[in-house]
């Protein structure tokens, strides 16, 4: 959850004071006479000579929470001294990992870990928590925090703007500052989260697989919109906050288009991470998407604790444990976490951080230069979930039932609360762990202390500056691989203006855009066109049954703003609602997906992509057609929105693609569903339980013109044969710039695809035939795929 405002410089309009007594009618007639009488004139003052004040007294408002009429003393702020040898800077920031020893969390049961669990009286104090950290610098901390009651909001938010090193790197290009603390966390730590590795720098991610991650207690989306702008449509987001003024604000997100990001609030759909059914749901939601769960997730809980400061910690220990639980429950095996902490002085924070050491290989407490010195904030990361974790998420579970029951009960003089989780002899034997926390507040809490005190100086020396901020503003952003520039909202281009950019060298001859697929009518073009089946591909399309089903190409301006080619070689806008990247154009077709047969059968509008030339700004055009169907299929994955409880916007998909020579498969694989006029047609089941009933199919070729590929017996390999110059190639012989040569772009595929339309029923009937010129039968067609696939005697 977010600070109210993403300008922190935001400084709130000082109160008028009324002044309504300089006007004379503010007295009544009577009185005025009363005081003319006794000599009084006006705009004069009163007394023998006239001497008296004519304003009265005005009485000052109360600056923050200082007392009436307090004037500050110097000794409190260092009588605005400030020595900047005091403050160490480190770009980058060094990260100490700490790996997991000892028993993992396989070695716990639930019933042995409850009787770790420590409950008493609620504390409400931090002053006596020295077992894990340096006395004197807790002292220090707290001291310090108490002497800025006497700052009002305004002073300390100009003194934290001018002595901030960092303060000028604000929020970037981003909505807020989150996002931009995420991109240093994310630099810091080897960008683990949106490259993720496994210990031997083999990529964790499968081939034509997402990235998936989660976002909690995450509102506006910060975090989110720095992983989208770093990953684009590669990646697919979870969000989950509180419903209200701190939700996702996705039309805010200029750095990054949303679409790839679905929020949702649980299953009582508020969006509270402290109702467990909350959680539950969360996790099964993402696991209908990836059933092994996300790569990553991240937390950046928090809330206003304004006049309650040092007892932050103790405040968030429930939005500490909740968070946590959610993490491992959502997590797959290796994935990695971080969460946003305050102070870990208490024996509850860090026994639940020990938990979190227990189901990770690795994890690490940092202080990213984003987050301001001066405050308690840090942040936890954890690396490669173990397995068997499923002890300790229960027992976390029973941990935050016993505080929601202890928050529910009202009638409790003395509140319940949970001190500690684990045993605490046990865990301060574990000194490899116990050494890491210590030393780990030291640090942190050292450099609060000189940030504090900063502030102070600079609350009262007025004259004091920091001149290293455009410095270390621009190391930071190199360092992170952020623009040095500011945030902008998108511009909208014209149709024509994005088409130049996006078509690039094939925008100054578009003839190719009007090229019609090669309808195959009767067999004798399959023997013409065709010269190896193992090079052609196909795909179902619609039936097309009104005139924007048809197969298109597509052009997406702006989010919400996609247009079709239309047969009279025009871009109009498409009616229907699809979530679709800006920056893409593609081609494919808008059908009728159905649900339920006969008189129940209801259809949908879906947008079927087949092939693309540029996705979300990613051009594509010219790699290899698998590759491109591939990242297509990507593409539509994360996007769709299948599962979303209430679908604003139709559905998207890839098409499936077959194998010429499997044409057979694929009729065995359909099966014929009744529709609402009770006819009988082919059809294939689609991922969410909807058909879909094809009226013909659409064929690709893989490779350039006048190539072929061949089977060479002496390499045991495919090869490459060029029928006009007889050259033959194996594909590690094939050197970069001839690549386009040998496999076909988006241009080649699209200008050479062939189309067989189904015009009845009976072309696709496994035994129907005819010798009828015009017509190409399913029959005829299977046989002409075994002659081409039997070997040719010598």
């Amino acid at each position: 959850m977010e600070e109210p405002s993403d300008d922190e410089n935001f400084e709130p309009t000082p109160k008028k004071i009324k002044r309504d007594w300089l006007n004379s009618y503010c007295y009544s007639n009577k009185a005025m006479g009363m005081m003319k009488k006794m000599g009084y004139e006006d705009d004069k003052g009163l007394g023998k000579s006239k001497q008296g004040r004519l304003e009265p007294v005005i009485a000052v408002q109360q600056d923050g929470r200082r007392g009436f009429g307090l004037k500050l003393s110097t000794v409190h702020w260092s009588a605005g001294k400030w020595d900047p040898s005091c403050e160490d800077l480190e770009i980058p920031e060094p990260v100490i990992w700490l790996n997991q020893m000892g028993d993992n969390c396989g070695a716990y049961t639930l019933e042995q870990l409850m009787g770790h669990m420590i409950t008493g009286p609620r504390k409400l104090t931090l002053d006596d928590e020295t077992q894990f950290c340096d006395p004197e610098i807790l002292q220090h901390i707290l001291n310090a925090k108490t002497v800025f009651d006497d700052l009002s909001d305004t002073e300390k938010r100009r003194a934290r703007s001018r002595c901030n090193p960092f303060e000028t790197i604000r929020s970037s290009i981003f909505l807020n500052r989150a996002a931009v603390k995420m991109a240093n966390i994310d630099s810091m730590c080897d960008y683990m989260f949106t490259q993720p590795r496994d210990s031997h720098g083999n990529s964790l991610i499968g081939t034509n697989e997402l990235l998936y991650f989660a976002d909690m207690c995450a509102g506006p989306g910060g975090f989110s919109e720095y992983v989208l702008y770093r990953k684009s449509w590669k990646a697919k987001g979870f969000g989950f906050t509180l419903r209200g003024t701190n939700d996702f604000k996705l039309d805010k997100f200029f750095a990054a288009s949303p679409e790839s990001f679905d929020a949702y609030y649980g299953i009582k759909e508020d969006g509270n991470i402290f109702d467990q059914s909350n959680q539950d749901s969360l996790n099964d939601y993402i696991r209908k998407h990836t059933p092994q769960g996300v790569h990553f997730a991240m937390a950046d809980g928090g809330f206003s604790v304004e006049g309650q400061e040092n007892i932050q910690e103790i405040l968030s220990k429930q939005l500490y444990l909740c968070q946590f639980v959610t993490a491992l429950k959502i997590l797959r095996i290796n994935g990695s976490f971080v969460c946003k902490l305050f102070d870990l002085f208490t024996p509850f924070s860090v026994s639940l951080v020990y938990l979190m050491y227990k189901c990770f290989q690795q994890i690490a407490i940092i202080k990213p230069n984003s987050s301001r010195p001066a405050n308690s904030e840090r942040y936890i990361v954890c690396k490669y979930k173990l397995a068997d974790t499923e002890a300790i998420v229960s027992y976390m579970n029973m941990v935050n039932k016993i505080l929601n029951d202890e928050s529910d009960n009202k009638e409790h003089q003395i509140q319940i609360d949970v001190l500690e989780l684990f045993d605490r002899n046990e865990m301060l034997q574990d000194e490899h762990f116990l050494r890491y926390i210590i030393d780990s507040n030291n640090a942190i809490g050292n450099k609060q202390i000189v940030g504090l005190h900063k502030i102070a100086a600079f609350a009262q020396n007025l004259e004091l500056k920091e001149a290293r901020q455009s410095e270390v503003r621009q190391e930071c952003l190199k360092c992170w691989a952020l623009p040095d520039k500011l945030r902008q909202a998108p511009e909208v281009k014209t149709t024509e203006r994005l088409l130049e950019e996006l078509l690039r060298d094939w925008s100054n001859d578009r003839n190719w855009l009007h090229i019609p697929a090669m309808e195959l009518k009767g067999v004798a073009p399959l023997h013409t066109d065709i010269l190896n089946v193992s090079d052609w591909h196909f795909m179902p399309i619609g039936r097309g049954e009104i005139n924007i089903n048809g197969c298109t190409l597509f052009l997406c301006k702006s989010r919400g703003n996609l247009l079709r080619y239309t047969e009279h070689r025009k871009w109009e806008q498409v009616e229907s609602s699809f979530n679709v990247q800006p920056r893409s154009i593609f081609f494919g077709e808008i059908v009728f997906e159905y649900s339920g047969e006969g008189r129940t059968s209801q259809s949908v509008s879906a947008l079927h992509i087949m092939d693309a030339i540029c996705l979300g700004g990613i051009d594509i055009r010219r790699r290899p057609f698998l590759e491109r169907v591939g990242m297509c299929a990507m593409y539509a994955r994360s996007l769709n929105k299948p599962h979303k409880k209430e679908r604003t916007c139709g559905a998207i998909r890839c098409k499936p693609i077959f194998r010429l020579q499997d044409m057979s498969r694929f009729f065995n694989e359909m099966r014929p569903y009744v529709l609402k006029d009770n006819s009988q047609r082919y059809g294939y089941l689609l991922d969410d339980q909807k058909f879909f009933v094809p009226g013909g199919i659409i064929i690709f070729c893989e490779l350039a013109v006048n190539f072929v590929t061949a089977y060479s017996r002496s390499h045991q390999q495919i090869y490459y044969y060029n029928t006009n110059t007889k050259e033959s190639l194996f594909k590690e012989q094939i050197e970069p710039h001839r690549f386009n040569e040998v496999f076909s772009s988006f241009r080649h595929s699209y200008s050479r695809r062939k189309l067989w339309k189904w015009t009845s029923t009976l072309q696709v009937d496994e035994h129907a035939t005819e010798e009828h010129p015009k017509i190409l039968y399913r029959s005829n067609f299977e046989q002409f795929i075994r002659k081409k696939l039997t070997p040719h005697p010598n």
